[in-house]
């Protein structure tokens, strides 16, 4: 058994752990970065960037990393309720300033933070490590033990911070108490060759109605991305009837040149996968010597693509907290204080997000007579720009970020 000592331990390299790692390094803050798989060649959710991430990378002085890698811009966003066009509109710059909304390539993202990691000192990241445990000395934690190709090791620190997703181990070996906000679903997510019939542009369509919503969008490799969101445990039926089955139930709901391309494809769907949603977080960040944050800290769901742009989000605001904390030779008792400032300013933008995405899941999905009035009439409402117009400002927060977020270190 090995031992090694670093200032903090990041335990995950998604979105949130590897800005903060970034963030911490740059500004001579000695973090090792954990990650349990050897590589990124794995399918990854949450890919598209909106202005409130773009933004983010840009304060981090990562705003040309999304240039570098795959990535393209929707043009355009499509409306349809029970498979008719309720309105189409263009997505110009000028709305979101220099931040259009951008699906990107996660895993070539991450690794380009890394490589741009790596030319810090005070930055190290190992890969095909599993966290085994905990370190705890006198009800605080230390470090953490990991087991690894050459074997087992104790990884002594100030600072654990697990940015290890929705199952996180930091979450569970800290036994944080979790509670749930909005409606579960399940997600069928796949992707496939790209139509025709869009000619090469890049719109984002989401259809409503019968209890379903479904979106399409180009993603960065060039294929059309898909996700069907139905009532929980309905796909299990449907997977039973065989493919072609579940496919021609999908295409039933949309306009038919989407059902055409559905079932003309139905053999040849990419990275299929069940997503069980699950929105929620957790009702403390941090306990002495841990901070959890991302998914780790909360959950979010699917609806508005908010998971990787509030992720980096938290890493602004932890490397605000921690960075001058952490400089110093010895701050325990300042690291305390400066995680649970931390859940403090990040906890209201969550709390009205996570609001905000139980909404559209319950008038889509639910059997209530006030969801069928909103399925009837709000499309109808919608084909009118006045109001639209009306309407922006509540968007504007999944869009832009609610509240202030600026990196002051």
């Amino acid at each position: 058994m090995s031992r090694s000592d670093t200032k903090v331990i990041v335990v995950g390299a998604g979105p949130a752990g590897v800005s903060l790692a970034y963030l911490l390094a740059s500004r001579g803050v000695s973090v090792t970065l954990l990650e349990r798989h050897r590589d990124f060649s794995r399918e990854f959710r949450g890919e598209v960037l909106l202005p409130s991430g773009l933004e983010a990378l840009q304060q981090m002085g990562l705003g040309d990393v999304v240039t570098t890698i795959p990535h393209i811009a929707p043009t355009a966003f499509e409306l349809y309720a029970n498979a008719h066009q309720v309105f189409r509109i263009r997505l110009h710059s000028e709305s979101f300033g220099a931040h259009a909304p951008t699906a990107v390539s996660q895993p070539a993202f991450l690794k380009a933070v890394i490589e741009r990691a790596r030319a810090f000192p005070h930055f190290r990241v190992e890969l095909g490590v599993t966290v085994r445990g905990l370190l705890r000395t006198d009800g605080r934690v230390e470090g953490v033990t990991v087991r690894s190709q050459i074997g087992s090791q104790t990884l002594h620190s100030d600072l654990v911070v697990g940015a290890d997703g929705r199952n996180s181990v930091i979450r569970r070996a800290c036994d944080l108490d979790v509670r749930k906000h909005g409606l579960d679903f399940d997600i069928v997510w796949f992707k496939m060759p790209p139509p025709a019939f869009l000619g090469g542009q890049s719109a984002l369509r989401a259809y409503v109605g019968r209890g379903h919503l479904l979106i399409a969008y180009l993603a960065a490799d060039g294929l059309l991305q898909v996700a069907w969101i139905i009532t929980k445990g309905t796909y299990g039926e449907l997977r039973r009837r065989g493919i072609s089955e579940w496919v021609e139930e999908m295409a039933h709901h949309v306009t038919p040149d989407l059902g055409v391309h559905l079932r003309t494809h139905s053999r040849s769907l990419t990275d299929s996968f069940l997503l069980s949603t699950v929105s929620d977080r957790v009702t403390s960040w941090s306990v002495p010597g841990v901070l959890v944050i991302g998914d780790a800290a909360h959950t979010m769901s699917p609806v508005g693509a908010q998971g990787i742009n509030i992720a980096l989000r938290d890493a602004i605001v932890a490397a605000n907290h921690l960075v001058p904390v952490l400089r110093q030779t010895s701050a325990r008792d300042r690291i305390v204080a400066a995680t649970q400032a931390i859940e403090r300013e990040r906890t209201p933008e969550l709390a009205r997000i996570q609001r905000f995405q139980a909404i559209p899941p319950r008038l889509v999905m639910g059997h209530t007579f006030w969801g069928a009035a909103f399925r009837a009439t709000v499309p109808r409402l919608l084909r009118f720009e006045a109001v639209r117009e009306r309407a922006a400002p509540v968007m504007r927060p999944i869009l832009f970020g609610h509240g202030d977020v600026r990196l002051q270190v």
